[in-house]
């Protein structure tokens, strides 16, 4: 019996080496980079190498600074005849897509070094991330910097971002909001934020060993985090921490993402615009307060610009097709 035993261990041990080594060598994955913070939410683990994968797609290199951002590292102290600017955004900007030095912080800077002289971008852009976080990210890190310019990019899916009616993470702050749907604020006109916490499952001791050493592992949980039905299961079992996705899932008369484009909002969403555009003006009052000048950068969906792409989008949602949208909205 015991011989058995210890066969099956054998073949079971044997098994996951040849998985693992089949995984490194013919299905490579992305390393995992995220980590909580109890200041925004979540940002990228300090210090953090490895590479970004989707197969066939892309397959980068990836460095994290020691503060928690893909970025170079920056001193606090800011050079004589420096002009600094923080960049504030979600994954269009983190950009782990691309090598760093075809991303926009290098390639912003070298144009602008060549037009107005020595200047400094600061990039604290992070995946998920929306108008609420990146405000508290200006708080929290930019304006140790003493930046002279905040820019600020806007998508579509920030309005889902900022809202907790909407997405309702657990482990991410929201902006609070009266009955009206207005800000909550302290006594000196702040935002106040809902509480949050780290999340772990019930197997994380386990499984951040896996997460951070096993390709194997890495490659299953991309499975089930690609497939909501699993998911939602495991997630309602406490076995995995991240909720499956469902407000940018479109479905019946719920058109996801593509909801930002009715002319006459849903009530949750109304308040979501709302709340996006008093925070918007909060982290300008910010930055303004720390001396610096405040801009925002639009970036539109492709199928805002292409429409043949809005095409395929109304064959997936024919709904939409009577709906009243106004593609210029965001």
């Amino acid at each position: 019996m015991i011989a058995v035993g210890l066969l099956f261990a054998v073949g079971l041990g044997l098994g996951a080496v040849l998985l693992e080594v089949g995984v490194r060598f013919f299905f490579p994955v992305s390393d995992f980079f995220w980590e909580f913070d109890p200041a925004i939410g979540m940002k990228l683990i300090r210090g953090k190498e490895g590479r970004a994968i989707q197969r066939g797609i892309f397959d980068t290199r990836i460095k994290v600074n020691s503060v928690g951002f893909r970025d170079r590292e920056h001193t606090p102290q800011k050079p004589a005849g420096t002009r600094r600017v923080v960049l504030l955004g979600d994954s269009f900007l983190e950009a782990m897509q691309v090598p760093f030095d075809r991303s926009i912080t290098p390639l912003l800077e070298n144009r602008l070094q060549g037009k107005i002289g020595k200047t400094e971008l600061i990039n604290l852009s992070v995946s998920g991330t929306g108008t609420a976080r990146e405000y508290l990210a200006l708080r929290e890190y930019g304006l140790t910097y003493k930046p002279d310019l905040v820019l600020t990019f806007f998508v579509g899916n920030d309005v889902s971002d900022n809202s907790w009616r909407l997405q309702g993470k657990p482990y991410i702050p929201y902006p609070r909001t009266t009955a009206d749907g207005d800000l909550v604020r302290d006594e000196e006109g702040r935002p106040l934020f809902t509480p949050f916490k780290d999340q772990t499952s019930s197997l994380s001791a386990v499984t951040g060993l896996f997460r951070n050493h096993s390709k194997a592992y890495r490659l299953l949980r991309e499975t089930v985090d690609n497939s909501p039905g699993i998911n939602r299961l495991l997630y309602t079992l406490r076995l995995v921490s991240t909720p499956p996705e469902t407000v940018n899932a479109p479905a019946g008369d719920n058109f996801g993402f593509y909801e930002i484009y009715r002319v006459e909002p849903k009530p949750a969403w109304a308040e979501a615009w709302h709340v996006t555009e008093e925070m918007m003006a909060a982290t300008r009052d910010l930055a303004s307060a720390s001396h610096a000048k405040f801009g925002v950068v639009l970036i539109p969906a492709y199928w805002e610009v292409d429409s043949p792409r809005w095409n395929e989008a109304l064959t997936q949602l024919p709904a939409m097709r009577n709906a009243a949208l106004d593609l210029e909205l965001p």
